[in-house]
């Protein structure tokens, strides 16, 4: 059995979506997961499940999650051994101000394509930058995200969708998942 990280894409995000933890991982459980385990109110789970690809969990999750909430819920899905490799190849300094709450982890349904990660660089500045890797994208924000001209709402339209989470999740996640 292969251990997943579940990134829900826009639950209890300005009273949009919303979903009690206890809920979504009876929810997940209910889709043949085992050992499931959330970490903050935004839609993040490690489980372990028997499938054998991360898309293939997703379509489970996705399919459930509409069944029984009512509403669709884009589920983005990695393995553990995904996320380690992803977290990897950060290319920033883990040492820039504030690192952990300020870098951004991008985690895109497909890959993008060169054209499309050159439309977006006219977005990109010395305070917001964007790294495209593969599946994933590393944004760097000097100034945090709040005003951001670099928003998700500008990489999702230039890159296709994705679910963006902060370096200090994605090492928790990590850390939950046994990475």
């Amino acid at each position: 059995m292969s251990t997943y990280i579940i990134l829900l894409r826009g639950i209890n995000v300005s009273g949009q979506k919303m979903i009690r933890m206890e809920e979504l991982r009876r929810h997940i459980a209910g889709c043949g997961a085992l050992n499931v385990r959330t970490y903050i109110q935004s839609g993040n789970v490690v489980c372990e499940h028997p499938v054998k690809t991360s898309r293939q969990l997703g379509g489970i999750v996705e399919e459930s999650l509409a069944r029984k909430l009512g509403y669709r819920v884009t589920a983005l899905v990695v393995s553990a051994k995904e996320l380690a490799a992803i977290a990897g190849q950060n290319p920033f300094d883990k040492k820039l101000p504030e690192f952990g709450s300020r870098m951004y982890v991008c985690f895109f349904e497909n890959k993008s394509p060169p054209a499309a990660i050159a439309s977006i660089q006219s977005y990109v500045s010395a305070g917001e930058r964007l790294i495209v890797k593969g599946a994933a994208g590393y944004a760097y924000y000097a100034n945090g995200l709040g005003r951001a001209k670099l928003s998700h709402a500008v990489i999702e339209r230039k890159l296709g969708l994705t679910t963006m989470r902060n370096w200090n999740t994605v090492t928790a996640l990590l850390e939950l998942a046994g990475q």
